[in-house]
């Protein structure tokens, strides 16, 4: 669904390098649709603000409102296919997960022999 409406990532890679790549021709009304329902949602404190302006930070505020639509029609694509309503997982959903990988790596180290203590974790 991404792909038709022309907000899919590119990939443009040879020989190991990673070019920068324009987003596909697509369906120009649910692309300026779905671009505007992410700029919608500036000033709100919900997933899809919060995805946006993390990758804002490291790529440009034009690509991080294109990942942001790609993300809004992935959520649209999820409902239509499971029939749920959506569930709003909030703006500290990515912290969530990187603190759940972190506590489960942590616990494959412990099962592979390794001794974990809290005096060897960074403190920030």
């Amino acid at each position: 669904m991404a792909s038709w409406v022309g907000v899919s990532p590119g990939n443009n890679e040879s020989a190991g390098k990673k070019n920068s790549s324009k987003t596909t021709k697509g369906n120009k009304a649910l692309k300026t649709m779905a671009v505007e329902c992410v700029l919608g949602t500036s000033g709100q404190n919900n997933r899809i603000n919060a995805h946006r302006k993390r990758i804002t930070k490291r790529q440009g505020k034009k690509k991080g409102t294109i990942a942001s639509a790609h993300l809004i029609l992935t959520i649209a694509f999820n409902i239509l296919k499971t029939g749920e309503p959506y569930q709003e997982l909030g703006a500290n959903y990515m912290k969530k997960e990187q603190k759940n990988k972190e506590l489960k790596m942590i616990e494959y180290l412990k099962r592979k022999g390794y001794n974990i203590s809290p005096s060897d974790q960074k403190t920030a």
